[in-house]
């Protein structure tokens, strides 16, 4: 039966909001059951409906209220989609708020759900996060600071809000760093939900619009000839030697300056990584060419298989001073805009371009956990079945950048 009640528009509720002295809610005629109750402090999406069958005593059960969220976390036709998707269920013979309620009784009863946000960040931090100490340290301190912006530090996760998150976000309105909060803040929630803590994930109910956009991406490739002034520069030996390693291998800084000595296996010509260096926090293993085994990689004799390949902290310990690297290699190449990570996307593009590699080999090479080449069992298969195609693709890109040292060519001659 279609309802006689005319649907609710934008316009209808922006003049409720912007009148609202009193409490009222406003029906929508479009999706029977949802209604806009409006508070003078708040605005809240409900579903009103009936789940199907009977009670053991005979008589129907009453009509349950499922709250789907305010306007700011939803748009009106969000609520709509969110109101038809509950109703299918409840139809289907599951009632959404009796789930709703087990699953915070079952929360509940676990030791984490006393947990404040603070506590519960701590123990997600300590027991769950993964990859290189550098990612760990970026990751947690995003989220430690989105809780601290929410004022969420004393609250249980429970009871995060997405007016919270958008309070959050909007610290940080245009902003890159509003892209990291949200991320770790949802990775965060995302492991309480695996774990029956919280019901479901706040960060995924924010409404598409009040998403913050991702920072653009960058395209920066270095040309053979710049590879050529890169290679060439006057640095000190260990930075030349640790940059002319970064542009052979596409490892990730901190990965490569954290290289020890016992990573590097010269027999196999392999250099492998456990999960604890890694970004990803997944094991890597990249083919070495000879070449570079036999030079800026070649161990010195009685030298700690501990020890860093690259000492480049002058009073040793874990390298922190990126930029001051990143100043010192423009000012000795003459390339204004180099950073470390233009590598990388150079090794990728040009294994492209040059057709030395496809894409999945080259994605394999530089260690992307979405890549295809690692799922358990399948991961296993696809590194063997791959391994010869990545110590050809490395043969390759060894012969190409040594053209271009010499040559200021990728496909020049070797030497000149």
């Amino acid at each position: 039966m279609t309802s006689s009640r005319p649907p609710l528009t934008q316009a209808m509720i922006n003049a409720a909001l912007k009148a609202r002295t009193q409490t009222q809610v406003l029906r929508d005629g479009k999706v029977p059951g949802l209604s806009l109750r409006i508070g003078v402090r708040s605005a809240s999406y409900y579903l009103s409906y009936k789940p199907l069958g009977r009670r053991p005593d005979g008589r129907q059960f009453s009509t349950q209220d499922y709250k789907i969220g305010t306007t700011e976390s939803h748009s009106l036709s969000e609520a709509r989609r969110e109101a038809a998707r509950l109703k299918v269920e409840a139809t289907s013979g599951r009632d959404p708020a009796a789930t709703r309620r087990a699953l915070k009784a079952s929360a509940a009863s676990r030791p984490e759900h006393g947990e404040t946000m603070s506590a519960a960040v701590e123990r997600y931090i300590s027991t769950s996060l993964r990859g290189s100490k550098k990612h760990i340290a970026t990751e947690s301190g995003a989220l430690r600071l989105a809780v601290k912006e929410m004022a969420a530090q004393d609250k249980a996760p429970a009871e995060v809000t997405t007016d919270n998150i958008l309070t959050m976000l909007a610290i940080h309105h245009g902003r890159p760093r509003a892209v990291h909060r949200l991320g770790a803040l949802s990775r965060f929630f995302d492991d309480l939900v695996s774990r029956d803590i919280v019901a479901s994930n706040p960060c995924a109910r924010i409404p598409k619009r009040n998403r913050p956009s991702p920072p653009p991406s960058r395209t920066r490739v270095f040309t053979a000839t710049e590879v050529q002034k890169l290679l060439g520069c006057e640095l000190p030996p260990v930075r030349r030697r640790f940059l002319t390693t970064a542009t052979l291998l596409p490892l990730r800084f901190t990965e490569l300056s954290e290289l020890r000595w016992r990573n590097i296996d010269r027999d196999d010509h392999r250099l492998h990584l456990s999960h604890l260096a890694t970004k990803n926090g997944d094991p890597f293993t990249i083919p070495v060419h000879e070449g570079l085994l036999e030079g800026v990689l070649m161990q010195p004799a009685d030298t700690n298989p501990d020890s860093r390949v690259f000492q480049l902290a002058p009073k040793g310990g874990e390298f922190k001073s990126w930029s001051t690297l990143n100043n010192q290699v423009r000012k000795a190449s003459g390339i204004e805009d180099f950073n470390f990570h233009h590598l990388r996307r150079t090794f990728f593009t040009c294994m492209a371009e040059l057709g030395l590699a496809d894409q999945g080999v080259t994605d394999a090479l530089l260690n992307h956990r979405q890549s295809a080449t690692r799922s358990g069992v399948i991961g296993a298969y696809n590194h063997s079945r791959l391994w010869p195609q990545k110590i050809e693709a490395m043969n390759r890109w060894y012969d190409a950048v040594q053209a271009a040292t010499y040559s200021g060519s990728w496909t020049g001659s070797p030497r000149t």
